[in-house]
């Protein structure tokens, strides 16, 4: 057989696109990428005006109650764990691809083939992206509606009476809820095609795909290869995919999601009396550890036996390589 030199990512790439159609090979990476650098360049910069909202009173808290009342969730941190779970299936069906080359590297001096459902992983994904743009679009036009109006009116308590709130910039957000819904809605139409049209070609197919022949790959595993071989073979499928995925997306919630809306909580803090101390010894009293930072650390601490692992599989094929020279 003709041999094949393909570097390790060339071996990633080459066995995505047998999967799927034209669509998800070119539109729906890139309509990802313009969802996240429209959130990332433009709408945070409508929706990071939490201290030029303004309400005509001055009850203590009444300002920060209308404002909770009228933003529960804010629309930037909904997009951002929106995109974050719509990438989350692809980086599983990715993490599957990775199990299968590793498959691929156990069998290779051997005259075996490696099988996997690789079809099937990609339309579980394609239905786990739909489902998650369903949701969030109901959420969207359930907390938001399609417009922000300029005034709010409030009468929550502490307020003591109907109290008129005025938004900033709410042209802007306006047009960044439409912008965000549509290219949702576009996303969740191409998924469906592509589903529809991944379903349609491999009708006939059934069972698992040979992926490929073991005694074809000839040239030595690079370093992240051996690694990743290593890594595969102490770990079952579920530590292969869903769990690297799963700290992926603690890690990017908390840095950006969680800690804008704990970083400012001591400003936003307030207690009705002017005794000098009193909103320090509540807030302390209240707060003895922030939530951000107690995730922060859960997420660190969780994280250490995973690379100090990886730390020693490191150190086991530097030692595998001193040993072999």
């Amino acid at each position: 057989m003709r041999s094949q030199k393909l570097g390790f990512l060339s071996r990633l790439l080459c066995k995505w696109p047998p999967q799927s159609s034209l669509i998800g090979k070119s539109m729906l990476p890139v309509l990802l990428l313009v969802r996240l650098v429209i959130l990332g360049a433009a709408a945070h910069t409508a929706w990071g005006d939490d201290d030029k909202f303004e309400c005509n009173s001055r009850m203590p808290g009444c300002k920060e109650v209308c404002y909770d009342q009228l933003t529960p969730l804010a629309a930037t941190r909904l997009w951002t764990l929106q995109l974050l779970l719509v990438l989350s299936p692809g980086l599983v069906f990715h993490c599957y691809l990775l199990h299968l080359i590793n498959q691929e590297n156990q069998v290779k001096k051997a005259d075996g083939k490696v099988k996997g459902h690789a079809l099937g992983m990609y339309q579980a994904c394609m239905v786990s992206v739909i489902l998650i743009e369903v949701v969030f679009v109901l959420i969207q036009s359930l907390l938001y509606g399609f417009w922000v109006r300029v005034n709010y009116s409030c009468s929550r308590f502490p307020c003591s009476h109907h109290v008129d709130c005025f938004v900033p910039r709410s042209g802007q957000k306006t047009s960044f809820l439409f912008i965000m819904f549509i290219t949702s809605c576009v996303s969740l139409l191409l998924s469906a095609v592509e589903l529809i049209c991944v379903m349609v070609r491999n009708r006939q197919q059934h069972g698992a795909d040979v992926v490929q022949s073991g005694s074809e790959v000839t040239e030595d595993p690079s370093f992240l290869e051996q690694l990743l071989s290593l890594w595969h073979c102490h770990s079952s499928l579920l530590g292969k995919t869903s769990l690297p995925v799963l700290q992926l997306i603690r890690v990017v919630m908390v840095g950006a999601a969680v800690q804008p809306v704990w970083d400012k909580e001591f400003t936003g803090f307030v207690c009705d009396t002017q005794q000098p101390g009193c909103t320090h010894a509540a807030f302390s009293h209240i707060f003895s550890l922030s939530l951000h930072q107690y995730w922060t650390l859960q997420v660190v601490l969780i994280l250490a036996p995973g690379l100090i692992f990886l730390c020693y599989l490191v150190h086991v094929i530097m030692q595998n390589k001193k040993c072999d020279q």
